[in-house]
């Protein structure tokens, strides 16, 4: 092979890394914030639990309000009872008490379903917290682990950025910046490997001649169809063996 097309393979191979963990640093704040936003709606989540509990609270002292009132109200009706003189108005008495009193068990049924209601939600809600807070600590080690994978992931792309500064030193200039014109037409992949005859990025057939010069000799050669610099992998001294 040829050693600059050697050369610009552990090139493409660099930068391919290199862009990988550009690419890691550059999510890391979209993730750690889409993490906050996960944490906060764990929190609404378990605080709209709490509200609604609270206001099932207050319904049942409002109704139990309501009924003290109606029994002091039914109370008065059933001492007035005493007192009326007509038929008429002891029968008009009569049903305004039945109606106070189905009023009254009414509410009074609605204060045990609400009681009822509140007993599963505050039995449930201790579950809710801890669970709550299991998520929450989730959440905040992935994003403490994320905060402490920068400056290690900014030191490997340091030094890849040195080894590929090393490597670009040592081929000459025409050939760099034609391989940049090629990466730069194909997203950053300038060379393709060559296997069985076919274009490893395109798979568009090689000329035999082509691919056999490509297995025997050390002259670049370029894809007719895609135009990006062909090479062929080196067999290894064990599978030689």
């Amino acid at each position: 092979m040829n050693p600059y097309l050697r050369k610009l393979i552990a090139l493409q191979d660099i930068e391919k890394n290199i862009a990988v963990l550009h690419k890691k640093v550059s999510e890391i704040p979209l993730k750690m914030s889409e993490l906050e936003t996960d944490a906060g709606r764990v929190k609404t989540t378990y605080e709209g639990k709490v509200a609604y509990a609270k206001e099932l609270a207050n319904r049942r002292r409002a109704l139990e309000g309501a009924v003290d009132l109606a029994q002091t109200k039914l109370s008065r009706l059933k001492d007035q009872l005493m007192a009326v003189k007509t038929n008429k108005e002891y029968t008009a008495m009569l049903s305004e008490i039945k109606t106070a009193e189905t009023h009254i068990r009414n509410d009074e049924d609605k204060v045990l379903d609400l009681m009822e209601e509140i007993e599963n939600i505050e039995a449930a809600m201790k579950p809710a917290e801890t669970e709550m807070r299991r998520e929450r600590a989730v959440i905040d080690e992935e994003i403490r682990r994320m905060r402490e994978s920068v400056p290690a992931l900014e030191g490997e792309l340091e030094k890849l950025h040195g080894e590929k500064i090393n490597i670009e030193t040592g081929i000459d200039s025409e050939l760099i910046a034609q391989y940049r014109r090629i990466a730069n037409a194909h997203k950053g992949v300038a060379l393709a490997e060559a296997k069985d005859e076919l274009c490893g990025a395109c798979h568009v057939r090689i000329r035999p001649q082509m691919y056999t010069d490509l297995l025997l000799t050390e002259t670049i050669m370029f894809c007719d169809s895609c135009s990006r610099m062909l090479f062929a992998r080196e067999e290894s001294s064990e599978h030689n063996s």
